[in-house]
């Protein structure tokens, strides 16, 4: 099987001849650490991909630079995004003030355009390689989030429900057009990132998830799903109280089970493994930052012994190959994936 035909088969939740591997993300960093680091961008990740022997490649939007638009009270520069979003960087530290001051003020508030954002990145590795290529939108629920500032959000949503799904049903909108866009740029799958939970549950309450944004993602996902591609979310945290919601939005995948979120890849095969593709699991908070290649390589028997048989699923990290993961662990969990994800599966 080529690279396509190895990810399509499992997500169509058959066995392919192998289990498919790859990242939604690899750091700049670690790319560095393992190829010269005198290559340009593509040909560096090019690289990176087919060393760990990776089936996929996940491909972003680009938009608009940030402008100028004064400095603060210490003398630092102030930038500003498509979104109204604004920036003072300190260092390697950020600080982001809200757009959006009062609910009121959502209702002047102009969403961005999608004419604004470009698919070069997903065009690039549709037409100049043959691995799966995901691309990547987001959702609503982050946008919220960062418009109006946590707090504000999580009591606006009580005082000012209104609004708040005024604003999320509008970025959902855009969303869904720009995964459109991703897909006539050649993506074979759309993968939503929208992190809806922490390690102890989601952000909002369930019953506010089910009021507020679930039905704005469910549009998206469907909206999407007119391109003839397939929908993953990509969602850190812990989720289980929200599974069945999320297949009720139509996703075809789920990214990242994040097991130190309490997401139990065994008990997840069992209940949902059947309706949607499982991708990730592999911990990054100690196993692959701190953990040796040989602890990687049995933690990765383990998750593909577990996950893998009947196919649905598709072996990564909980998020992306961080700069904190040495690049023996990274090499050692792709090698072992290489070794052991053949099937049948032992």
């Amino acid at each position: 099987m080529n690279h396509k035909d190895r990810v399509f088969t499992a997500i169509n939740h058959d066995e392919p001849d192998k289990v498919p591997k790859g990242e939604i993300g690899i750091a700049q960093d670690l790319i560095a650490r393992m190829i010269d680091p005198s290559e340009k961008p593509y040909e560096a990740l090019r690289q990176c991909l087919e060393m760990m022997k990776m089936d996929l490649v996940n491909t972003h939007l680009a938009g608009p630079e940030q402008i100028e638009v004064g400095c603060d009270a210490e003398g630092r520069t102030i930038y500003q995004d498509q979104w109204g979003l604004k920036r003072i960087y300190a260092g390697a530290s950020e600080h982001m003030l809200p757009a959006i001051s009062e609910p009121e003020d959502v209702w002047s508030y102009e969403v961005p355009s999608a004419e604004v954002y470009e698919a070069r990145d997903t065009s690039y590795w549709a037409n100049e390689s043959n691995y799966f290529v995901f691309g990547q939108t987001g959702g609503c629920h982050d946008n919220v989030l960062a418009l109006f500032g946590w707090e504000n959000a999580m009591v606006y949503s009580q005082t000012d429900k209104d609004a708040v799904k005024d604003l999320a049903k509008r970025i959902g909108l855009l969303h869904a057009e720009l995964g459109r866009k991703l897909a006539e740029a050649g993506a074979d799958l759309v993968l939503v990132a929208d992190d809806i939970a922490f390690n102890s549950g989601t952000f909002f309450s369930p019953p506010a998830m089910r009021d507020i944004f679930f039905p704005v993602l469910k549009a998206e996902v469907r909206e999407i799903k007119k391109s003839g591609v397939p929908v993953f979310l990509h969602s850190d945290g812990n989720l289980n109280a929200v599974m069945d919601d999320l297949i009720d939005c139509g996703f075809d995948g789920l990214q990242s089970l994040q097991p130190s979120a309490g997401m139990d890849i065994a008990k997840i095969k069992e209940k949902y493994g059947h309706k949607l593709c499982l991708m990730g699991n592999l911990d990054l908070d100690h196993l692959l930052p701190f953990g040796t290649p040989e602890e990687v390589r049995a933690a990765v028997r383990s998750v593909i012994k577990t996950a893998a048989p009947g196919g649905g699923f598709i072996l990564s990290t909980c998020n992306i190959l961080t700069r904190d993961v040495p690049v023996e662990n990274a090499l050692a969990m792709y090698d072992e994936a290489e070794r052991s994800g053949i099937y049948p599966i032992e």
